[in-house]
């Protein structure tokens, strides 16, 4: 079975992706995230990404809502711009998820 990250989206991120104009999808850069994206060393270190070939988006939390799998190309971590390297905090970076073909599409 192939290794695939699942994630909730709003219905404007959702049919953006499905058009094909959204081709980037991004996360905050917390606990949370670091340990579903990230592989980690017995420090708790960030040491390389998980190898996830798919992402399953839903719109929303509806038992009928809207799916569709896309190919996850890379993972990496990014930085808002305009920040000075002194003043770089955890909430100035994000991840980004990049996006591939669409593969299945239900209930769209």
């Amino acid at each position: 079975m192939k290794k695939q990250l699942y994630l909730v989206l709003q219905k404007q991120w959702f049919n953006e992706i499905l058009a094909g104009t959204k081709t980037e999808e991004y996360r905050n850069f917390t606990d949370h995230f670091i340990n579903r994206l990230c592989i980690l060393d017995e420090k708790e270190e960030i040491i390389g990404f998980k190898d996830y070939e798919t992402v399953k988006f839903q719109m929303g939390y509806n038992k009928d809502a809207p799916q569709m799998i896309v190919e996850c190309k890379k993972i990496y971590i990014a930085q808002d711009d305009g920040v000075e390297e002194k003043d770089l905090k955890p909430e100035h970076f994000f991840f980004v998820i990049v996006l591939g073909k669409i593969l299945e599409r239900k209930n769209c």
